[in-house]
């Protein structure tokens, strides 16, 4: 076993720090499966083109939204050819975030099992995910945050 001195072995704790930020970084966005997007709210609302989120042009796809100042994410998904619904990904038993499956979200801590709209289908949750009043106006989505 090699021996190192004090300095040696916080330059390498650095560059273990340095290498692995990025993915540890980029993995975040991940936590429900779907493709996140730092938004801007104003006024109390979030509005969207449609058309620029790619992933919201098929039914049952959607994009979580990072929107500063709040801590939580927001997921957006297509629940129909004209409809969306806006979630809080947070499991309402003990608040670890729910991942997105093809045709529902499952908490990984404790298994509770949401269905696309949010309802809970299976526990430890007791409550369906929080919702956001949200509007279709042509081409853009009005979020009420």
């Amino acid at each position: 076993m090699e021996r190192i001195g004090r300095r040696e072995f916080f330059q390498r704790l650095a560059t273990v720090g340095v290498v692995s930020s990025p993915l540890a970084l980029s993995l975040i966005g991940c936590a429900t499966g779907l493709v996140s997007y730092a938004v801007k709210a104003t006024d109390g609302r979030i509005v969207l083109s449609i058309p620029d989120y790619a992933e919201l042009a098929e039914v049952g796809n959607g994009i979580e939204l990072e929107v500063p100042p709040l801590s939580d994410r927001i997921v957006i998904l297509r629940t129909n050819t004209h409809s969306f619904i806006a979630l809080s990904p947070v499991c309402t038993h003990l608040g670890c975030t729910v991942r997105k499956e093809p045709s529902f979200f499952r908490c990984p801590c404790h298994g509770s099992t949401y269905t696309l709209d949010g309802r809970v289908v299976r526990g430890p949750a007791e409550r369906s995910l929080e919702r956001y009043e949200i509007q279709v106006a042509g081409q853009q989505l009005i979020i009420k945050i």
